[in-house]
């Protein structure tokens, strides 16, 4: 017997809501460190810019093996945690939207799917890039130093690895928020199912791109020159 629309209570936020909520206050909050550490603390110091040389002989300092794990861990470890957040966001959705319309759960659940192949695209590259990283006699020179092939090959795979898990976070968070409405949308009226789901598939494109981004990146990284 189907529930009669008036009998359910109408919510002040919905999971999209709250998602967009949380982006936009993780945004504001990078946005207040980058401003402080930037600006305020060189203004109070008497300086314009903060000491980038310094900064340098920190990342010169530190092992190129070291960027490139660092790398790895961060694409794989965002691109879970936007598969995650756009479950969480969608998956309450449908459920939620379920109540109303049970012939949604089967065909809404695209979406999961969707945000879980974000996930996928991150291992597939961690993977990818653990091949790259590699060490032989000549990565080492006499006087200590890392070859330049080697320091640039470390460098490549962090940059690799951050472009890709957060244009993969990214591409999660799209999909949940997308696949959230096109739940409730489709719990209104079955037909805009087909119309929103366009959508999510553009969405769902953009973790192609940041992985195609990343395989160009990783492809002529040679750490063991």
């Amino acid at each position: 017997m189907p529930v009669e629309p008036e009998v359910l209570p109408t919510p002040a936020r919905l999971p999209p809501d709250d998602a967009m909520y949380v982006v936009g206050k993780l945004t504001y909050i990078i946005v207040l460190i980058v401003i402080v550490v930037f600006g305020v603390f060189p203004i109070l110091s008497g300086t314009v810019f903060p000491p980038f040389s310094a900064l340098w002989d920190v990342m010169a300092a530190t092992s190129p093996y070291a960027w490139a794990s660092m790398g790895i861990g961060l694409g794989i470890s965002l691109s879970i945690l936007g598969a995650a957040w756009g479950i969480l966001t969608s998956g309450a959705s449908i459920s939620g939207a379920a109540i109303r319309a049970p012939e949604i759960r089967s065909k809404n659940l695209i979406s999961i799917i969707f945000c879980e192949a974000v996930a996928i695209y991150g291992v597939i590259l961690s993977i990818i890039m653990m091949g790259k990283v590699q060490a032989t006699t000549s990565t080492v020179g006499s006087s200590g130093d890392y070859s330049y092939m080697t320091r640039i090959g470390g460098y490549t795979l962090f940059c690799a690895g951050l472009a890709v898990g957060v244009g993969n976070m990214a591409c999660g968070i799209a999909v949940g928020i997308v696949g959230s409405s096109c739940a409730i949308a489709d719990a209104h009226n079955s037909s805009l199912f087909v119309k929103v789901l366009v959508i999510e598939i553009f969405a769902s494109a953009l973790g192609i791109f940041a992985v195609i981004t990343g395989i160009l990146m990783a492809q002529k990284v040679d750490m063991s020159k």
